[in-house]
């Protein structure tokens, strides 16, 4: 089995693009044995710093979820 590659390729609009139903796909279990982890990376944070981290952009997605639903609400009113 070839190497498979997961650089992005710009689409080719004179090329027709293949569809496959689902019987037609083969197994994924042949393809399992691929190892595609990605290996840890240091942060450049401290470790103590890093859940406080997680917590900031947790409350910083709610705000963001929450003022939407404000606008969205002040709108129909």
């Amino acid at each position: 089995m070839s190497k498979l590659s997961f650089r992005a390729r710009a689409l080719d609009a004179s090329k027709p693009l293949p569809v496959f139903r689902c019987e037609d796909l083969p197994d994924l279990a042949e393809y399992a044995s691929i190892n595609r982890a990605v290996p840890q990376m240091p942060t450049g944070m401290e470790k103590e710093e890093e859940p406080l981290l997680k917590w900031a952009i947790r409350y910083f997605q709610r705000l963001q979820i929450f003022s939407y639903f404000l606008r969205i609400i002040s709108f129909l009113y």
